[in-house]
């Protein structure tokens, strides 16, 4: 008996399956969309939410006030890159610029360079030499920074860093906070090695008071860093030296350390796969506003605007 013939596809059930075929690629798109760029899930009305009570109550606890500035380490290239974000700070800010030798003396030259057109602004600017151990480049002079900050109370920021709100904002926001907390910094979105319920805290924006127990976190810190063997990453260190210390550390919302470049972690896996690619087109964002968490007062990792204010 000879095998039946397989049924010949109707027109109708072709269709069909062209347009489920359709569908699945429209799909394909779609989730490669949404997994490339956040933006495409983000509210544009998000920024603009009317404020809730708790987002917009005064401070009871008061500021007992100090000295408050900002701290940059950079060497190289990233000191003309630290000193552009120095000078978008506005008028009356106070800041300090740690580097090695050479880069001090650059650091100094861009101080001259632009006293004509930035003399208000640069008058608080300092540059300073990092009296650490080179062998870990720039991250030692980094991890020096935070013991031999000037100021009373200090909020350092990575020399790829952006300040989109002035050096007065930060201040109030900040100088009042530091007197509850000793450490305050953004959640990182890389744990490697932590549990989930411990939070990684970023260590490329910083704040911090002058108390003993935060001297200690960053003495600790810079000890197990310049004990390692081979290079490590500095975050890992950080947060295992403030989990170790008797610190008060607090999380600082979102906004502090915005990355308008890549909007969310679904960005690690970019980081890690293109390196070119992550460096040379996610960096030409615009600085200052992320659709997920509105107005940012320190982006990270921004393309910087022309040195024109």
């Amino acid at each position: 008996m000879a095998a039946p013939r397989p049924r010949a596809n109707t027109p109708h059930e072709a269709k069909r399956r062209r347009l489920a075929g359709a569908a699945l690629v429209v799909l394909t798109v779609v989730l490669l969309l949404l997994n490339f760029d956040a933006s495409l899930t983000d509210s544009a009305a998000h920024a603009a939410h009317p404020k809730t009570p708790d987002q917009t109550y005064q401070p009871t606890y008061p500021d007992r006030g100090g000295s408050f500035g900002v701290i940059y380490a950079a060497n190289g290239p990233f000191v003309a890159r630290a000193f552009r974000s120095a000078v978008a700070l506005g008028t009356g800010f106070n800041a300090t610029l740690f580097s090695d030798v050479e880069g001090a003396k650059a650091c100094a030259n861009l101080r001259r360079l632009h006293r004509r057109k930035f003399a208000d602004k640069l008058a608080g600017l300092r540059c300073a030499v990092a009296n650490a151990s080179t062998t870990f480049g720039f991250r030692a002079s980094k991890l020096w920074a935070f013991t031999a900050t000037p100021y009373d109370k200090s909020i350092y920021v990575d020399a790829d860093a952006f300040p989109c709100a002035s050096f007065e904002w930060l201040h109030a926001e900040l100088s009042p906070a530091l007197e509850r907390y000793d450490i305050l910094a953004t959640h990182s979105s890389m744990r490697r090695g932590y549990a989930h319920a411990l939070h990684w805290l970023n260590a490329g924006v910083i704040a911090f008071n002058s108390h003993h127990r935060t001297r200690h976190v960053f003495l600790d810190w810079l000890r197990t860093y310049e004990a390692q063997t081979a290079p490590m990453t500095d975050q890992r260190l950080f947060n295992e030296a403030a989990l170790r210390s008797d610190a008060r550390v607090m999380a600082l919302p979102p906004e502090f350390n915005c990355k308008s470049n890549y909007k969310s972690v679904r960005y690690e896996w970019l980081k890690a796969a293109s390196p070119y690619f992550y460096r040379h087109f996610r960096k030409d964002a615009a600085c200052c506003s992320v659709p997920s968490v509105g107005i940012c007062a320190i982006d990270h990792e921004c393309r910087f605007p022309a040195m024109n204010v």
